[in-house]
């Protein structure tokens, strides 16, 4: 049996006030292609359809269409809500997509069994998928246990919801089938792409599963959610396919693909990366400012998406510098500072001591000019009574 193991479409995604919808349709035509060239008995999608519980028109159309390219091939799918998607909308769209032959689980139910979806291919095998929908830390982990509760205490309250979900699942697999288990989370030791996103990985990087949890009968799981493409178990086997272009600047110089799984009943999986060549490159430029016209000149004529990154002593005015660089680059989606602290050393311009006031009067005067009389007062004002509340809160 072969398999196509895809993920994180992202369609929607708006990059610095560029729709990168476009690059996205033309992967998903590709993977559709690729489905159809390779043979795919079946098509798994881990999640993050969308960039956003509302999706555009044409995000909705791209996804779409390439569902109706894989029913135009007689290649069945099986797809999951990620942490992007609104589970209640695909849930609301579950039952047109099963007449096109994708069977979508969007919501954990109370009964994980029901969450088991079960594929007969062409070849006559039968595909066993336990699918596992982005379950949120929120919905496992309660908020009277997180009160008082440290790090380990929540971590731990959600691996254990996570592990009665799959091992139910696996209760679902059949003797004689490919068994393949899929979800939408994060794994101990994954690593994510540079993303610009790095904050929300963090946060979402304290609630993560153990490969130990991971039922052994499945011959392969089908992960979503980290974009960058990554095995993260060897027994049993389980990959991250990556998302489908690159997203944003920290995906730069990334490789997208998706995974061929080929295998057969009681065996485990061979993985086969297939590359994408969909989507523009993203690539961050950094520059001096003495040297900000040969490095512009070195990217002249690439095609892809441009951040340029200026470095330069702290309050530098860069009057004119954007209008510059787009004459130069058009294709250019962010200009911006790396201001350089190397003042921080000189006894006038330490922070220690500083009080609050004292912090925003120097703010004020390395970008604006002296702090005005009545905004001093007002912040001063302001301050006193956040110090007030404050102690009358820990009193």
């Amino acid at each position: 049996m072969r398999v196509l193991h895809t993920a994180d479409f992202h369609a929607g995604r708006n990059l610095r006030g560029f729709d990168r919808t476009p690059e996205i349709q033309q992967a998903l035509t590709e993977i559709a292609g690729l489905a159809r060239s390779e043979r795919a008995d079946a098509v798994l999608v881990s999640g993050d359809l969308f960039d956003t519980v509302n999706p555009s028109a044409e995000a909705e159309a791209a996804v779409f269409d390439f569902f109706l390219r894989l029913r135009d091939a007689n290649i069945p799918a099986v797809a999951i809500a990620g942490n992007h998607d609104s589970a209640a909308r695909l849930h609301s769209v579950a039952g047109l997509l099963g007449w096109v032959g994708v069977q979508l689980v969007a919501q954990p139910t109370a009964n994980p069994l029901d969450m088991i979806r079960t594929v007969e291919t062409r070849g006559g095998e039968t595909l066993t998928v336990g699918a596992l929908p982005f379950l949120s830390e929120r919905r496992l982990v309660k908020a009277a246990d997180v009160l008082g509760g440290d790090v380990g205490a929540w971590r731990q309250k959600y691996r254990e919801g996570m592990g009665f979900f799959l091992r139910r699942l696996a209760e679902g697999f059949q003797p004689g089938s490919v068994n393949m288990l899929m979800a939408h989370a994060t794994m101990d030791g994954a690593v994510p792409s540079g993303s610009e996103r790095t904050m929300q990985f963090d946060l979402l990087n304290a609630y993560t599963l153990s490969p130990l949890q991971l039922p052994a009968a499945a011959q392969y799981v089908a992960l979503g959610h980290v974009h960058k493409p990554q095995q993260s178990s060897e027994m049993p086997v389980a990959h991250y396919p990556g998302s489908v272009v690159q997203l944003d600047f920290g995906e730069g110089g990334e490789k997208k693909q998706v995974n061929l799984v080929e295998v057969e009943p009681g065996r485990p999986a061979r993985v086969i990366p297939v590359p994408l060549a969909s989507g523009r490159e993203l690539r961050t430029l950094r520059v001096t400012l003495d040297n900000v016209d040969a490095r512009l000149a070195s990217l002249e004529g690439f095609p892809g998406l441009v951040k340029v990154v200026v470095r330069a002593p702290s309050g530098t005015a860069l009057p004119g510098l954007k209008d510059r660089v787009l004459r130069r680059l058009p294709n250019t989606l962010a200009v911006e500072l790396d201001a350089v602290q190397e003042d921080l050393a000189l006894p006038e311009r330490r922070r220690e001591g500083l009080s609050l006031l004292d912090l925003y009067e120097r703010f004020h005067q390395e970008r604006r000019g002296e702090l005005p009389g009545d905004l001093r007062g007002a912040f001063r004002e302001a301050d006193e009574a956040a110090r007030g509340e404050e102690e009358g809160v820990v009193a």
